[in-house]
């Protein structure tokens, strides 16, 4: 629906008991669709209703985690001072957060319920082009942001508004507003408008967005809508559970917080169309048709900020918002003998009944209660009848409380509960000595991730758990667990099966032990984001921590468009993570021109050369990837430029391909910037778990080493978050002098993925290549100027033995140089690895060059002359200057290390490319020999 900006939504104040509007529309349709899950009613008028003094008081009792009631609940006269607009002055005006952007000179919206910061004008944080847009939001008392950002996206592909006017200003009825106007679309064909407007006692801020085509020409594809970047929020949908992923329709889309959660709706009570990825959703509002010249469109949303962190918050906010009046539900957790439990952190699970022939709801809303935030056991919510459970602290409800919530009234729900066990877990690794008695401050880290699953059915009985310092204290509930310690891929698993009995404490010794030589190689994820980037809500330790317990042993935060705010080195210190993980301040730059950008470029290590957030040297704005590079370039030291892609469910913001209908332009582009000496000097092929992109990558990097444009293959997890994007999978190992993480040179890094180019990328399996004595990434040399005989093509292969290798491509030029050879792990190193060692010959000769001729000993050749995976194999002939890669690949998924789409976790390795000089010229397809 395509709405005037010209006809503000007005509050209008709906007293707690009072009836209903006679329309089931607007926002009381859309709130109790939120409740029941019922289709929303899609007409009517707007309703967004205030009233937060008649709410029954819940608000100052629970709704802000326990503190005083005399601070939070509205003077007695009832009386709600306006709302107001000002500009941050210093700290003490900012909110507070893991992702609080607001800077001096930002503009806070605020009344006595919520508190809004818009950007002020200029370059824009995070993945916004500009100032303008919302970057923080929180309860006004708490003052706590853990959202990340709100950016208008006009069409298909994401065009954004870039504002360049901003005023202010307050209504008779005590709202205030900001209002910003800029440009947008195509060539700036686009002028925008959109107002922020906060009533005196809103939870909601209305967001109203005008556009006007002042081309010559129609615009097409201009669906209308925001980008969400959730920050520490994890978003939702009605149905589903926090962090789903996938495009639906829904009357909203959400995100929950630890103590504050975000609703966006349509300010109609229609349904919008939603796709959420990693950590945002992308919301379109409106679909006009065509806009002619001099056409015009608008569209309304509302950005409503509930004062607790769960589903069920947002539920009862949108219920109270559209003119309902909530009741409550109060928790008596005790045990089987009835006796009360102390405070438990879990979840709350009320799930409605379906009643005069209703459909019964499509999921339960959940109440999360988190011990040591003083989190209430009780709690608004929507009239009705409800099944309440619970779980967590390693119990279960026994079974559940049937009750009937109704408009100001509280409920009482007594809900019995199992008992727990406890299950104390001490990891050891092999080789590291135990502390003396008399060494009280020396804390020997053993970094890990436990895996608990059910030793019947192997399904998760809970997320990994994480632990620095090897100890692990576990309320679980009773029965047998399959316990498996890791701490990445070149450690074996550590495992054992346990019994947990009721009331009852059990312990655990398990030893990890590294099995996997990468002597010579660090273990690197050289894209990866934290609470800094707008679009991640992982906290500094939280990443150190996720990347220690992975095994990662150098990282490179790449926060969106931001430079010195993701140096962790002080972080990494007071972790004590020094030894074990190097961490290098990156930035990852996106370049935004229509048609010019091929994804991102990041940039590492960055120092003191490089500006702080949103007023570096490092613009991107308006700029094509050729442009940035040339920046980075005149930058003063040494670094590495890589051009990234958006990972799978990336946010619609980055942008990453060249438009529909010129296939070839993006191979244009990135020849245009890589390999030239001055260029790019990687390319990420692997991104997260993006095996399909990861082929189609691969195919465009043998383009490129075929026309002579040498450039290092790099893999990242490019993650945003935890559970399903761990740090390092895939990583890059990189050829170093020093391979000790705490020693580790940066400039010897960058020497090794600028020049040498000698790497391994994986997600488990480690794959080595040599050709003589040249090593993968080098040039060997063996036309007339070489000396010796003919050359053997050495592959080695080691993994754990829970990482599954089984088959071994060899591509000359790109492409497969016969069929796979089998792989068994044909020896045990005295550590436990499984090895592999082939070795190929490799002869000039006709018949080869980039299509080599390697006859299959299955098809005709000399059967029986090498067992699979050792000894010698069929020469490969080469006539003319190319390139080798080693690949290895798996059958069986990385299970239980890492869990989801099998297909996604399957092993898969590759070495970097090996350049074969045939002519013995020095030189092959751009790269040339050391002297």
């Amino acid at each position: 629906m395509i709405r005037s900006p010209e006809r503000p939504l007005r509050p209008t104040a709906v007293r707690a008991r009072a009836r209903r509007p006679s329309s089931p529309a607007g926002l009381a349709a859309l709130a109790l669709a939120c409740a029941t899950c019922a289709p929303p009613a899609q007409n009517g008028s707007v309703v967004v209703s205030s009233g937060a003094a008649e709410r029954l008081g819940m608000l100052c009792r629970w709704g802000h985690a326990g503190a005083e009631q005399g601070d939070l609940c509205p003077r007695a006269d009832g009386a709600a001072r306006p709302a107001r607009v000002r500009r941050i002055a210093g700290p003490a005006d900012a909110l507070s957060g893991p992702l609080a952007a607001g800077r001096p000179g930002d503009h806070v919206l605020e009344n006595d319920e919520i508190a809004v910061v818009v950007e002020q004008l200029g370059p824009g944080a995070g993945l916004a082009e500009s100032g303008g847009h919302v970057i923080d939001a929180a309860d006004a008392r708490a003052r706590r942001d853990e959202l990340g950002q709100i950016v208008a996206r006009l069409g298909v592909p994401a065009r954004q508004a870039v504002y360049s006017e901003l005023t202010t200003g307050a209504g008779e009825d005590g709202s205030a507003w900001i209002e910003v106007r800029g440009r947008g679309g195509a060539g700036g064909a686009l002028s925008v408008t959109t107002r922020y407007t906060l009533g005196p006692r809103d939870r909601a801020l209305v967001i109203a967005t005008s556009i006007q085509n002042d081309g010559s020409a129609p615009i097409e594809g201009l669906d209308l809508g925001d980008v969400v970047h959730w920050g520490a929020a994890a978003p939702i949908a009605p149905g589903s559970a926090p962090g789903s992923r996938g495009e639906r329709e829904a009357p909203y889309v959400a995100g929950v917080g630890t103590g504050v959660a975000y609703a966006l709706a349509t300010a109609d009570g229609a349904p919008l169309r939603a796709r959420s990825g990693a950590g945002f959703s992308d919301a379109t509002f409106a679909r006009p048709a065509a806009l002619p010249p001099g056409g015009r469109a608008a569209y309304q949303r509302i950005l409503a900020v509930a004062p607790r962190g769960d589903p069920l918050a947002v539920a009862t906010e949108l219920f109270f918002l559209g003119g309902g009046a909530p009741g409550g539900v109060a928790l008596e957790l005790v045990d089987a003998r009835g006796a009360p439990l102390p405070p438990l952190a879990g979840r709350a699970t009320l799930t409605r009944v379906a009643e005069e022939g209703a459909a019964p709801a499509a999921g339960a809303l959940d109440l999360w209660l988190r011990t040591g935030e003083r989190a209430p056991l009780a709690a608004e919510a929507p009239p009705g009848l409800y099944l309440v459970g619970f779980e967590g602290s390693g119990r279960r409800a026994l079974a559940s409380a049937r009750v009937r919530i109704r408009a100001g009234e509280i409920a009482p729900a007594r809900l019995a509960l199992s008992g727990a066990g406890q299950l104390d877990i001490v990891l050891h690794e092999r080789g590291v000595p135990a502390p003396a008695e008399d060494e009280d401050l020396f804390v020997p880290l053993t970094p890990a991730k436990v895996s608990l699953l059910d030793a019947a059915t192997g399904k998760a009985v809970s997320p990994p758990h994480l632990t620095l310092t090897g100890e692990l204290q576990l309320s679980l509930p009773p029965g047998r667990l399959r316990v498996v310690a890791s701490r990445g891929p070149e450690y074996a698993l550590a495992e054992a099966t346990v019994d947990i009995a009721d009331n009852t404490r059990a312990r655990l010794d398990l030893t990890l032990e590294r099995v996997v030589d990468t002597a010579g190689y660090i273990g690197c994820d050289l894209r990866q984001h934290t609470a800094q980037s707008a679009d991640a809500g992982v906290n500094a330790t939280e990443r150190l921590v996720s990347n220690a317990v992975e095994g990662v042993e150098c990282a490179v935060t790449s926060e969106h468009n931001l430079a010195l705010a993701a140096d962790l080195r002080r972080d990494t210190a007071i972790l004590r993570l020094d030894a074990k993980l190097r961490v290098l301040p990156g930035v990852e730059l996106t370049s935004d021109r229509r048609g010019a950008g091929i994804g991102s470029l990041g940039v590492f290590p960055l120092g003191s050369e490089a500006a702080a957030p949103r007023e570096g040297a490092l613009r991107w704005v308006d700029k094509a990837a050729g442009e940035i590079l040339r920046e980075v370039r005149a930058l003063p030291g040494e670094r590495v430029v890589q051009v990234s892609r958006a990972s799978a469910g990336g946010s619609p913001l980055h942008a990453q391909a060249p438009p529909q209908g010129a296939p070839d332009q993006g191979a244009r582009l990135l020849a245009q910037i890589v390999g030239d000496g001055a260029g790019a000097d990687a390319l990420e092929v692997w991104t997260g778990r993006g095996v399909a992109a990861r082929d189609s990558a691969l195919e465009e990097l043998w383009a490129l080493l075929r026309a002579s444009r040498p450039v290092t293959p790099t893999a990242t997890s490019d993650t945003h978050g935890l559970l399903g994007a761990e740090p390092g999978y895939p990583r890059t190992y990189v050829g170093v002098a020093d391979d000790d993480p705490g020693r580790l040179d940066a400039a010897d890094l960058v020497a090794g993925l600028r020049r040498r180019r000698d790497v391994v990328i994986t997600n488990g399996p480690f794959v080595t290549m040599r050709l003589g004595d040249t090593r993968q990434g080098g040039i060997a040399s063996m036309g007339r100027g070489s000396r010796g005989g003919p050359l053997s093509l050495s592959i080695r292969v080691e993994r754990a033995p829970w990482v599954d290798a089984r088959e071994l491509h060899v591509l000359v030029g790109g492409v497969a140089a016969g069929a796979p050879i089998p792989l068994e792990g044909a020896r045990t190193t005295p550590a436990g690895a499984l090895v592999d060692e082939i070795a190929i010959p490799v002869v000039l000769g006709t018949g080869g060059g980039r299509r080599p001729a390697w006859p299959d000993a299955r098809a005709g050749g000399a059967p029986g002359r090498s067992r699979p995976g050792q000894g010698a194999h069929h020469p490969v002939r080469v006539a003319e200057d190319t390139f080798v890669v080693a690949i290895v690949r798996g059958r069986r998924p990385l299970e239980p290390v890492l869990s989801g789409d099998p297909a996604e976790i399957l092993p898969f390795a590759m070495t970097a490319p090996l350049w074969i000089d045939a002519d013995g010229d020095g030189r092959s397809l751009g790269r040339a020999a050391a002297p």
